[in-house]
């Protein structure tokens, strides 16, 4: 997928990048794995350093054996092992699978995967000495903690599900993180009696967990230890070098390095999506590090866009029929951009392309160029239903899948919502299924770990997590 499909977070969001199929288990000394400065542990051992491995010559790979069954583990999703063995629909695995019910999988399922070699593609090496990560405030740590329905998580001895089993952890088992092994979801971290493994980072809590102050008798620092910040998303694609490239031609045209845009329906249209921190109705929680990035939007959040609107489908955003009369002829996403100059563009469409779903690769495609076009980085987000294959003829999570391929066909963003609603309560949707469901109380804006079981809720926290990603990387790197 542009990523391992994101098997969801539940109160604090992990999720997998659909472009990173698992390679195969490499010996421990050759992992590669992105540090993180920590303090130490209290402990009287030492926390291992990873060394960078050494560089070789680039080895063209060879094809391996695959196994050719897969046994189901928790959360998997059909969707997690098709991106998993790198395929872009779901059609071969459930050709593969007479009978095979697609929503449902059991924890232990064998799922036959069709094909019998592998190529793993080949680990890049390294041309300089990689930069060193500065060092964090003293008396921070990055933290996380297993997800309260994750109970039982292995912590294994190698970054797979080959690896050997050390224990399980229960949930809200606080984690301190070493580093993310390159290129895969595993993280590498320490247990609190000073145990190390690698976890899934899919049921991990990144930079949302409650640290507590450190006794100063076992020699940590007095001052309050809080998370430094998150690592990166599992559940957001790569920046590529050409999204920098998308930025600059904006800026060239006077697009507004402050300003982001939303393209949808009546999800995106809803007033429980983003304005409430324009109108100052949220709550950060644990994710105070986002409040840089509602500062630097302010004024985009409350946008009314003609491109978002109730019905809305691919076609409609680009037909000038469907746009208000004060956009004089344009259509729905030019007039928006035009009248707003965004550096970003938050997509999230398909719901309404139901019908017509033969037709939504080729507008999507004109909806991302127009957008590069325009200098407007596309953020491609998937959605929570499958409506066109429900109800239709179409190939089960066909539109989604195609969202994904074109990501990383066009090397634009991709935010994979759907991994991260489907593990709420419904699917974080209403009875209907696909409009996402808020709290009763309309604080579809606030982060705290009961009020992150709403679909709102969630795709407030990723839109904004995204945003705050372009910010720091791309918009304004180094600040």
């Amino acid at each position: 997928m542009l990523f391992t499909l994101l098997a969801l977070t539940g109160a604090a969001l992990i999720a997998v990048t659909l472009n990173r199929a698992s390679p195969a288990p490499a010996p421990a000394g050759d992992i590669a794995v992105t540090i993180y400065p920590t303090q130490p542990l209290p402990t009287s051992t030492p926390v291992l350093q990873i060394a960078e491995p050494a560089e070789t010559p680039t080895v063209e790979p060879t094809p391996t054996p695959r196994v050719t069954q897969y046994v189901v583990q928790p959360n998997d999703t059909l969707w997690d092992i098709a991106i998993r063995f790198g395929f872009a629909t779901l059609d071969p695995i459930i050709a593969a699978n007479p009978g095979i019910n697609p929503d449902f999988l059991s924890l232990g399922q064998v799922i036959n995967i069709p094909g019998v070699d592998f190529v793993p593609p080949p680990r890049p090496q390294p041309t300089a000495a990689p930069a060193q990560p500065q060092p964090p405030v003293p008396g921070y740590f990055v933290m996380g903690q297993v997800l309260p329905d994750a109970g039982g998580l292995r912590l294994r001895a190698g970054p797979s599900y080959e690896s050997s089993v050390i224990t399980r952890l229960g949930p809200n088992t606080a984690l301190k993180i070493l580093g993310q092994v390159a290129g895969q979801s595993w993280l590498k971290v320490i247990t609190p009696n000073g145990t190390e493994g690698y976890v899934d980072a899919r049921y991990v809590s990144i930079g949302g967990a409650t640290v507590l102050p450190t006794s100063p008798a076992l020699g940590a620092p007095s001052a309050p230890v809080v998370a430094a910040g998150p690592l990166e998303y599992p559940y957001l694609s790569d920046i590529s070098p050409r999204v920098y490239q998308i930025f600059q031609l904006g800026q060239a045209r006077g697009n507004r390095a402050n300003a982001f845009s939303v393209i949808g329906d009546s999800n995106s249209q809803h007033p429980a999506f983003l304005k409430p921190f324009d109108w100052g109705n949220y709550n950060l929680g644990s994710y105070t590090y986002l409040q840089p990035t509602v500062d630097f939007f302010r004024g985009s959040f409350a946008n009314d866009s003609p491109a978002a609107a109730g019905g809305f489908n691919t076609a409609k955003v680009l037909d000038p029929a469907h746009a208000p009369a004060y956009c004089n002829g344009q259509s729905p996403l030019e007039c928006e951009y035009n009248r707003t100059r965004p550096s970003v563009a938050l997509i999230l469409l398909g719901t309404g392309d139901q019908h017509t779903w033969q037709g939504f690769e080729s507008n999507y495609r004109r909806i991302i160029e127009i957008s590069i076009n325009m200098g407007v980085i596309p953020v491609l987000i998937t959605k929570a239903d499958d409506l066109e294959s429900r109800d239709n003829s179409a190939p089960y999570g066909y539109i989604n899948g195609k969202i994904a391929q074109l990501a990383s066909e066009y090397q634009v963003p991709l935010l994979n919502l759907r991994q991260v609603v489907q593990r709420l309560p419904n699917g974080g949707t209403t009875g209907d299924g696909f409009h996402y469901n808020y709290p009763g109380d309309n604080r579809s804006a606030w982060f705290t770990p009961d009020y992150l079981q709403y679909g709102y809720n969630q795709r407030n926290l990723t839109a904004l997590q995204v945003l705050d990603v372009l910010r720091r990387k791309v918009i304004q790197p180094g600040q």
